[in-house]
């Protein structure tokens, strides 16, 4: 028999700095060898920080190195959060950091955190669609095009379409990712193996769960996905952010973030996935 490729968790942990108003993480990146990480709060917030890892290399806490209240393409900040509503991050090879928000729905790219970012469009979707499902699920492919998925489709039984940007400022869909119960794409990143991974997440009134996919790409080209992980409801909280790097026996880990919502019912809490092939 072929052993199916899987996602399994290794190491998870509960975060909270002492910083105030610290907490609505909502996306993540990691640097190669999973040293170091950036995180961006869906009130505009950018966390920069090292992960602590034990001398085996399995992930025991995280320190935060910096704290940047992010402006907008205005160069402010506004006191409502809706207008900072920053949902997903990817970095591309110069440094740039690319957010995607979710309210008015673009893509905020900074060269410089402390400085005004530039714009971007996302694919888009109508003004009678719910603001609440936007681009959370972001990404930056190996040639350096923009990848988004929303993380609401046509219909419950249409697939969720997976767009890819064009050099003059359009979108196109590349692949569509097949709808499974009420799970909803919210993260996304591609892994040192050129596929893209995708987090979905679930709310069943109670709890939230998760589901770890990957989309098999050969070159450019997406192929088919394959469902790598789904955890049990309450178990990562609101994992909402993921990032994908190679560790130095030369497998896949995957690393996720959950969104507290900024309330006291709520963690923040960083998973570790080791994947198998």
């Amino acid at each position: 028999m072929i052993a199916q490729p899987r996602a399994e968790p290794i190491a998870q942990f509960t975060w909270q700095p002492d910083i105030d108003g610290f907490g609505g993480l909502s996306a993540l990146e990691v640097n190669e060898d999973g040293s170091q990480f950036i995180a961006v709060s869906d009130d505009g917030t950018l966390y920069r920080g090292d992960f602590i890892r034990d001398a085996s290399g399995v992930l025991r806490d995280a320190t935060l190195a910096s704290v940047t209240p992010l402006v907008i393409e205005d160069g402010t900040r506004p006191d409502k959060k809706r207008f900072r509503d920053m949902e997903g991050l990817a970095q591309s090879d110069d440094g740039t950091l690319h957010i995607s928000a979710e309210h008015n729905s673009r893509i905020l790219s900074y060269s410089d955190e402390n400085a005004t970012p530039s714009l971007h469009p996302l694919p888009h979707i109508g003004e009678s669609r719910p603001k609440n499902v936007g681009f959370e699920a972001f990404a930056i492919s190996p040639s350096g095009k923009f990848i988004a998925i929303r993380e609401g489709s046509a219909n419950i039984h249409a697939p969720f379409e997976v767009f890819q940007n064009n050099a003059d400022g359009t979108w196109h869909t590349i692949y569509e990712l097949r709808r499974h119960g009420g799970f909803r794409p919210v993260g996304a990143d591609f892994g040192p193996d050129g596929h893209l991974y995708i987090l979905k997440r679930v709310f069943n009134g109670f709890g939230f769960t998760i589901r770890i996919e990957r989309i098999l790409f050969e070159g450019e080209e997406p192929k088919k996905h394959e469902y790598l992980f789904e955890g049990r409801f309450g178990e990562f909280d609101n994992l909402e952010g993921l990032a994908a790097w190679r560790d130095f026996d030369g497998k896949i880990r995957l690393l996720g973030i959950s969104d507290d919502n900024f309330s006291s019912l709520q963690s923040t809490i960083i998973a570790e996935f080791e994947v198998s092939e």
